[in-house]
C-alpha cells in the first residue's frame, strides 16, 4: 500500500467531496450549513499550506492551515476525508507525521487551534493522537447550535 501526500490543488475537490465521510459532512453542515464542495473550495482559497493524501493513487483527504490572526499567529488546521481514509487510517497518519506536516504548520504558527463537531469520534481520535489537546466542555458552534469540542495545540507542547 502506497501512501503519499502532494500540494492541494483544486481539482483534487470534487473526488474528495463526492465520497466525502458522513461524518464529516455532518460537521460541515453543522457548522457552517455549507456542501462539502463549497467548504472545500473555500479552505482551500484562504488556507497558507494545504495538502492531499493519496492511498494507493487515489485520494482520501484534505488538509490545511488558514492563519485566523496574524496577531496572534494563530492557525487554524482543517481536514476532510474519504470514506477510504477509514479503511487504512494508520498508512495516512504515519505519513503525515513522517512527511512533517504537522511540524510545519507548528513552525509556522505559535497556537493551533479549531474546532471539531462532538459527534465526530474518528476526528477527535485523530487530534489526540497527533497531540492536540482537546477540551472538556463543548461549545454551541454554527447556525444549529450544536455541540463542539475546542482543540489546541500550542507550539511549546
Amino acid at each position: 500500500m502506497k501512501a503519499e501526500l502532494v500540494p492541494a490543488q483544486i481539482e483534487h475537490i470534487p473526488a474528495i467531496a463526492a465520497d466525502m465521510r458522513e461524518a464529516d459532512r455532518e460537521e460541515l453542515r453543522a457548522a457552517w450549513c455549507l456542501t462539502p464542495l463549497d467548504c472545500m473550495f473555500h479552505g482551500l482559497a484562504h488556507s497558507e499550506k494545504a495538502w492531499v493524501g493519496f492511498i494507493d493513487g487515489e485520494p482520501v483527504c484534505m488538509f490545511g492551515v488558514v492563519a485566523s490572526s496574524i496577531l496572534g499567529n494563530v492557525g487554524r488546521p482543517w481536514m476532510v476525508g474519504t470514506k477510504q481514509l477509514d479503511e487504512h487510517p494508520l498508512v495516512f497518519l504515519r505519513r503525515c507525521k513522517r512527511e512533517g506536516c504537522l511540524r510545519e504548520m507548528r513552525e509556522r504558527f505559535d497556537v493551533l487551534t479549531n474546532y471539531v463537531d462532538a459527534r465526530n469520534t474518528r476526528a477527535i481520535q485523530w487530534l489526540v493522537w497527533l497531540g492536540f489537546e482537546i477540551s472538556t466542555n463543548p461549545q454551541k458552534i454554527g447556525p444549529y447550535k450544536m455541540p463542539f469540542f475546542k482543540f489546541e495545540m500550542r507550539r511549546e507542547q
